[in-house]
């Protein structure tokens, strides 16, 4: 007796299981953080007393940032990362103009221009790549913002431990133990990046 079952038997089904929406959640937690961030701003106006009309203007700058933000991680298309970069550079922008104004130290923009560049546009890489679902941008966009940390850093030194544009300057001590730290991490950097380029070599 023939026991085959019939040819358009599909056989067992293998039980379908339902795969998480990753990518959704990824750009709600992404709208969530924007949306505890405007929140947070406008309940922290309700409790400190500013003068918007002399402090507040930099908002005018930091909200039309985060909305682009928000349409670039919601929206498809190829469009999308070119606006979160741009959306990222222009809320960036503005929250450094907002602590400028509120110090009234403009001068620091000799080295705050690393935070915008190329900070703030490795900053929009890896929200595009978060919400996307895009490994590559992710690892571009911290190795741009880790670059832009290091020239900030290293620009905040100069022109404020030893020019003192700001209107302090290091001490000879502490500028020396400033200079031999600055100098060892460079030098740590070069020695890793030769042994990690000498490694990749056949």
């Amino acid at each position: 007796m023939d026991e085959r079952p019939p040819a358009n038997d599909p056989g067992p089904l293998a039980p379908i299981t339902s795969q998480p929406p990753r990518r959704g959640r990824r750009q709600s937690t992404v709208i969530g953080a924007l949306f505890v961030l405007i929140g947070a701003i406008l309940l922290a106006g309700q409790f400190v007393r500013v003068d918007i009309g002399h402090y507040g203007w930099p908002f005018f700058v930091i909200v039309p940032g985060l909305l682009i933000l928000f349409v670039a991680l919601t929206a498809r298309g190829a469009v999308s990362e070119g606006l979160a970069i741009l959306g990222s550079v222009v809320t960036v922008t503005g929250l450094i103009l907002l602590f400028q104004d509120a110090t009234d130290h403009y001068e620091s923009w000799a080295y705050a221009w690393a935070l915008v560049f190329p900070g703030a546009i490795g900053l929009g890489m890896i929200l595009y790549g978060l919400t996307a679902s895009r490994p590559g941008n992710v690892r571009a966009g911290t190795r741009q913002v880790g670059i832009a940390l290091v020239l900030f850093l290293l620009g905040a030194a100069f022109f404020e431990g030893v020019i003192g544009i700001g209107g302090y300057q290091l001490d000879h001590t502490a500028g020396v133990v400033l200079g031999v730290i600055i100098i060892a991490l460079g030098a740590l950097m070069l020695v890793l990046n030769l042994t990690s380029s000498g490694r990749r070599s056949p």
